[in-house]
């Protein structure tokens, strides 16, 4: 979508803010600055400690690959970890140590999202403010008795829903097995209606409500 289709001013400067920013970004200064920083000999990454160019796994060990199915390679970049660098173009390409930091791309992205990355298995991200201060993977790991309370639950839960759907296939069952009244035509229309009035009884109700069928059965 073009600036052009948008009547909305916040919309329009948010489009406005990220071109501003990409051209700041792809300019030489910003590109001399990470060679200076984050891309020499030895820097890592500040929040999970990986180098420039080192591949990515998952928890369990395997390589962690990107949506088109290539390896997840480490890139490192700077992060701007105050809003006043924003303010102008000279703030945003100086360095400033106290208010900049190496960090890769994926590290950047999650503390734009108020997200950090799990400090035990160093992989899955979590929230600045959670509680539990790891991922939920970890804090399993390291609660053994908690994974049993949640495996146990979900055993209940299965065991319940295979409860209930045996006794409502029973009752479709019992629903759908042939009416007893032989008066009762396959089209469901009663055969002592004289204005061929359909019967208003299930096969189960017309034991106990229907009075034509009582009598004869009792007759």
């Amino acid at each position: 979508m073009s600036s052009i289709a948008v009547t909305c001013p916040g919309t329009i400067r948010t489009f406005t803010r990220r071109a501003t920013l990409r051209r700041w970004q792809k300019s030489p200064r910003f590109i001399a600055m990470k060679q200076e920083h984050a891309l020499i000999p030895g820097a890592v990454c500040a929040h999970c400690g990986r180098k420039h160019g080192e591949q990515r796994y998952e928890r369990n060990g395997d390589p962690k690959l990107t949506p088109k199915g290539k390896p997840a390679i480490t890139s490192l970049t700077i992060n701007h970890m105050s809003e006043l660098l924003y303010l102008t173009e000279d703030l945003y390409l100086t360095w400033d140590p106290a208010l900049m930091e190496v960090c890769c791309t994926t590290c950047n992205g999650w503390d734009r999202q108020g997200k950090e990355v799990c400090p035990v298995c160093k992989i899955n991200p979590i929230r600045k403010d959670d509680p539990m201060g790891m991922c939920t993977a970890c804090y399993l790991d390291a609660h053994p008795e908690v994974r049993e309370q949640i495996k146990a639950g979900k055993e209940a839960r299965l065991e319940s829903k295979r409860q209930y759907n045996a006794a409502q296939a029973a009752k479709r069952k019992a629903a759908s097995r042939k009416h007893p009244c032989k008066n009762r035509r396959i089209s469901g229309i009663c055969k002592l209606s004289l204005i061929e009035r359909r019967c208003p009884f299930s096969p189960t109700k017309a034991g106990k409500n229907c009075t034509e069928f009582v009598a004869r059965v009792t007759g």
